[in-house]
């Protein structure tokens, strides 16, 4: 079923008329007729059937969606800024599983440069992943920031993933139920020393992601894929 986030209110019995965009997807790509969707309006859903009108593409509104698909509390991911089909990946994922918002980050070992145009296409990446695993809500798309800038910002929990934890204090010691939780990934070469102690005096807790080094995409999946079960269970 194809998912699509609408910038108008929905009413069941009435029409929602596709945009420019949408109309394109749904008729050229998805090649949709009378077949139902599933629409979205700030974090409510509807069933709806899709059909042509004339030039025009709509979608009767059928049903409310009874089920809520976010997580019961915020999940942040900073993400160092690694290499571009690596940090996609990461975009994709990280809505997949949940995030409200991504914040990419540079850090001192990034070999990647920042770049302003790339901003329109994460937002796009972001978007297309929302809409494919039914999300209720887009995350929000942070532009990109320095270590520094994100040191001070108000969460109730603010976690770093470090290799040389060795194992000390895993993921969800860290945790908190019904607290927002920023994560802390850093880029392929890791953080320094330097970074790490400055982060922990900025009320950061450093972590473990287990006994293995992993790749900095194969982290930011893991750790929010250990926050995100939690949540669910509770």
């Amino acid at each position: 079923m194809q998912q699509y986030f609408v910038d108008e209110e929905l009413k069941i019995g009435e029409e929602y008329l596709f945009t420019k965009e949408q109309r394109h997807h749904a008729k050229t790509v998805a090649r949709l007729e009378n077949e139902k969707v599933r629409l979205v309006y700030r974090g409510k859903a509807y069933y709806a059937l899709a059909f042509s009108k004339g030039n025009d593409f709509v979608a009767e509104v059928l049903e409310k969606d009874p089920i809520n698909r976010e997580l019961k509390q915020d999940i942040i991911l900073a993400m160092s800024l690694i290499r571009r089909e690596k940090f996609e990946f990461v975009l994709q994922k990280a809505t997949e599983l949940g995030v409200s918002k991504i914040i990419p980050i540079v850090t001192s070992r990034c070999i990647v440069q920042a770049k302003k145009d790339k901003q329109e296409r994460y937002t796009q990446i972001v978007l297309e992943a929302a809409q494919q695993c039914k999300r209720d809500r887009i995350p929000e798309m942070s532009e990109v920031k320095k270590l520094k800038e994100i040191m001070d910002i108000p969460f109730d929990t603010k976690i770093v993933a470090y290799e040389k934890e060795e194992g000390t204090k895993q993921i969800l010691d860290a945790y908190q139920n019904g607290k927002n939780t920023l994560v802390l990934i850093g880029p392929e070469g890791g953080f320094s020393e330097e970074e790490i102690e400055e982060l922990t005096a900025h009320d950061f807790q450093s972590v473990s992601l287990g006994k293995r080094i992993l790749r900095a995409e194969t982290a930011a999946v893991y750790a929010l894929s250990i926050l995100a079960n939690q949540i669910e269970s509770e």
